[in-house]
């Protein structure tokens, strides 16, 4: 369209807005201007005054359709329209407040509910990363058919941060616990040893000191530490002279550099302190994550194919150990997300269906209805966002960039877009109903409220809608809550009811030191031994064991096995003490547990899982046998066998491990557990555990303290968190599609009144119109719930990735969603069916 029809336009209708009367009077001025000069044209061809008027009407097409024409094509007509209806909607409120509030209501929890559920998606999915030049960030692993955990050998990492050809810069990482010790309290805290470039690289800076340099990675150089804000203010707090401050990290001098601001996070939601790794040549104890930042103009295509390259030269020189090298390389947009993607992008298609049940509660409303209830919908948004952000920081939810979750710009566009979307399809059912009306029938039918077949099938389609909705969603929380069923009640090897358990870590961060405290095995073994035996005479303990690290626990001890096809790969490896499985609640399958007989002296002895003795001695009984390869174990005899139990997550299939007696094997010592079966409340034991912890070492740090419930809860949070969800999703849909039948329920009762008399009159029963009226609600009802059924079992695929030992097409939870969805059909539509049944026929007709 011309510059110059706009120039002429867009002050053309902003004056017909806002200035109608003018407007209007030289519109009327004009068109009586072009009929006085057709009337002159015809009295001077010599027709008279009446018919030249006549002439010159006709001529004109009908005046007044033409003036219609004219305002139309100011398109100024709709918004008279949207301001007459919001008009409409602020009489509807005054006039019926109670229902309107309800309306408002509905609207509300829909939005409010989109709206916390979007702004935690985007904080975690959608939004940008707060790096410098995050876009060409990327995660770089290395997996072998030895090797199924995914990070990359310290050699190989050297290697690839010296291709400058490829990137700007490369840093490693490893995640571990750490006892922090020369502070008020010990304490255990999460420690991320990192390359010094990382911070340079992430454009970060601290906002107290500095954050760790690039002169931090030279071996000979002082030990810092850079603190989160979180760790700053738990246990220095907050205190601003904390720089400077020398603390000991597993007995380990390490000088306070800096603090780090509170928003900032990398890779793992919940560290603690960031200190050097100092990699150096032939570096090989640890297997460091890495990341790195590719080179202005390189793709990350060219990236995968020389890390392809260079995973078959690495093979060839050392094929032992790198057979089948795999190197992957991914944006590390994804990475942080990629565990949690499948299970919010479910939360967020959830929650859009039950935004769709609220608006097609409404749909026939006005748009100033809409509005409102948009407006108390962001209101809610905020309360519950503030609400939703305590909560998700004290469970056990590992989701990254919850700091970021707020209603801030982005949200608010996101509710204004939604809002207006509402109000649009809101604005447009009355219209097609209107459209599709035959006023003759209507005034045939002495209806005052036009109610028509039309207005009847549009209703039921409503109910059908509704129905459809909420049974997607009825489904979704019946599998979920069946899932999280199951994976509580599975036999995962544990009992785990009046069990404590606390990690009483010593040792070392990184390796056994001279002169440094149970840095030796023998003073390990010797410190443990000694507590076993102050334990045991704790009133209330049935009996304690000791085990390296916990199941469950988010941390696993590694160690490399041969199996008989010649393959080297690696086990999960515990040591225990003799009442470790006892404790536990683990079921032996063969042989026997470990006992006090089993020293170091004695042969060496070693327990395995029964999918280990599968791999290991396929076909024979594995008690008796000797373990092969170059272990830990290597030579050990299997004297048992145990069930399989859960490593890492309950979400994994359990891995081949080996148990190993501490008293012949220790490792790990600096993360060890006690574990304590108690007779009573376990946690009610804990301060008597701790005095007899500390009458041994007054200095020994005693971190989470928590019983094996609780462990497998913090376990299993995933699936608990999406039940929970779904299931609050689930019951919000219920309440408002009950609410949506019983209100169309009511009103087209209220527009059959006259049938309703009629069929009384004729003898009808309360049972007959209490039929008639449930009826022409259930079979809306029923075929929503059969359409969304099959659309239910084309989703099931989907869901079943999330679900643990059940089928997306579990029978028990589409029966028990259809059930409940026509019960509650049945219950709101009950109480319009009674009162059209109890009609008086008379009263009825008089009315008509």
């Amino acid at each position: 369209m011309r510059f110059e029809h706009w120039w002429y336009a867009v002050p053309l209708r902003a004056r017909s807005f806002f200035r109608r009367n003018r407007v209007e009077q030289e519109l009327e001025e004009e068109f009586r201007f072009h009929l006085d000069q057709l009337i002159s044209q015809e009295l001077a061809a010599g027709k008279s005054a009446d018919e030249a008027k006549r002439v010159a009407l006709r001529a004109m097409d009908g005046m007044e359709r033409q003036k219609e024409r004219c305002r139309d094509m100011r398109h100024v007509p709709y918004i008279e329209t949207l301001v007459h209806d919001f008009h409409h909607g602020l009489r509807a409120l005054r006039r019926k407040p109670t229902f309107m509030a309800g309306v408002i209501a509905i609207l509300a929890l829909g939005i409010g509910a989109s709206t916390g559920v979007f702004s935690v998606v985007d904080a975690v999915l959608l939004r940008p990363l707060p790096y410098t030049s995050a876009d060409r960030l990327v995660k770089i692993e290395e997996s072998s058919s030895k090797r199924e955990m995914k990070a990359m050998f310290g050699a190989d990492f050297l290697r690839l941060r010296a291709r400058t050809d490829l990137f700007d810069n490369a840093v490693a990482y490893v995640r571990g616990d750490v006892t922090v010790t020369g502070i008020d309290e010990p304490a255990q805290a999460i420690v991320s040893r990192t390359s010094a470039g990382l911070f340079t690289m992430l454009g970060a800076h601290a906002r107290l000191g500095r954050a760790l340099v690039e002169a931090d990675d030279d071996p000979g150089t002082a030990n810092v530490a850079v603190l989160s804000d979180r760790f700053w203010r738990l246990v220095f707090r907050g205190d601003p002279n904390v720089l400077g401050r020398v603390i000991l990290l597993s007995d380990e001098p390490y000088t306070v550099a800096g603090v780090m601001p509170p928003d900032f996070e990398f890779a793992y939601s919940n560290m603690d302190l960031w200190v050097p790794i100092r990699l150096v040549p032939g570096f090989t104890s640890d297997w460091p994550e890495v990341v790195a930042r590719m080179r202005a103009g390189i793709s990350i295509s060219h990236v995968r194919n020389a890390m392809e390259v260079a995973a078959r030269e690495f093979e060839r020189e050392d094929p032992k150990e790198k057979a089948g090298l795999k190197i992957t390389v991914s944006t590390w947009q994804e990475m942080p997300t990629r565990e949690y993607e499948l299970t919010l992008v479910f939360i967020l298609c959830a929650v859009g269906l039950v935004l769709m049940i609220a608006c097609v509660n409404v749909v026939a409303e006005s748009v100033a209805l809409a509005l409102a209830g948009s407006a108390a919908g962001i209101v809610i948004a905020h309360y519950a966002l503030e609400f939703l952000i305590q909560q998700l920081t004290r469970l056990p939810i590992p989701l990254p960039h919850l700091q970021r979750i707020a209603l801030d710009g982005r949200v608010l566009s996101f509710d204004i877009i939604l809002c207006l979307t509402l109000a649009c399809i809101i604005s447009v059912a009355p219209i097609l109903m209107a459209s599709k009306t035959d006023l003759q029938a209507v005034l045939r039918s002495g209806h005052a409220s036009g109610g028509s077949r039309t207005s009847g099938r549009l209703f039921s389609v409503l109910i059908a809608s509704e129905s459809a909705f909420a049974f997607l969603l009825l489904v979704g929380s019946g599998l979920m809550i069946r899932s999280l069923v199951r994976l509580e009640e599975a036999d995962h090897g544990f009992h785990p009811d009046h069990v404590l358990t606390m990690r009483v870590p010593v040792g070392s961060l990184k390796k056994p030191r001279p002169g440094g405290k149970y840095d030796t095995k023998p003073e390990q073994m010797a410190y443990y031994h000694e507590l076993v035996e102050k334990l045991h005479q704790v009133p209330g303990v049935k009996a304690l064991a000791v085990v390296n690290n916990l199941p469950l626990s988010n941390v696993n001890t590694s160690l490399e096995q041969n199996i008989p096809n010649g393959r080297d790969v690696l086990v999960a490896g515990r040591t225990i003490s003799p009442e470790y499985f006892s404790v536990m609640g683990t079921r032996l399958i063969a042989g026997r547990f470990f006992s006090e007989a089993d020293q170091k002296e004695s042969p060496g002895v070693a327990i395995i899982n029964e999918r280990l003795a599968r791999e290991l001695f396929p076909g024979r009984n594995a008690v008796g046998e000797r373990l092969p390869g170059q272990g830990s174990g290597d030579g050990a005899m299997v004297v048992g066998v145990v069930q399989n139990t859960p490593q890492m997550s309950y979400e994994t299939p359990p891995s081949v491990e080996i148990y190993l007696p501490y008293t012949q094997f220790i490792f790990g010592a600096f993360m060890s557990t006690i574990v304590v079966r108690t007779s009573g409340d376990p946690l009610a034991l804990a301060g008597a555990l701790k005095k007899a912890i500390w009458t041994v070492d007054a200095t020994q740090p005693i971190v989470k303290v928590e019983t094996l419930n609780d462990v497998i809860a913090d376990a299993i949070w995933r699936p608990r968190f999406s039940a929970w969800v779904f299931s609050v999703l689930g019951g919000l849909a219920l309440l408002l599609t009950s609410a949506g039948v019983y209100g169309v329920v009511a009103y087209t009762t209220a527009l059959r009144r006259r049938e309703v008399g009629i069929r009384v009159a004729m003898g009808a029963t309360p049972r007959d119109i209490i039929g008639v009226i449930l009826r022409g609600a259930m079979i809306p009802l029923a075929t929503g719930l059969a359409l969304s059924l099959v659309a239910a079992l084309l989703l099931s695929r989907l869901l079943t990735s999330v679900l643990y030992e059940i089928s997306g097409t579990d029978p028990l939870a589409y029966v028990s969603a259809a059930a409940l969805l026509l019960a509650i059909g049945s219950v709101a539509s009950a109480r319009p069916a009674w009162k059209a049944a109890t009609v008086d026929p008379m009263h009825t007709l008089r009315a008509e």
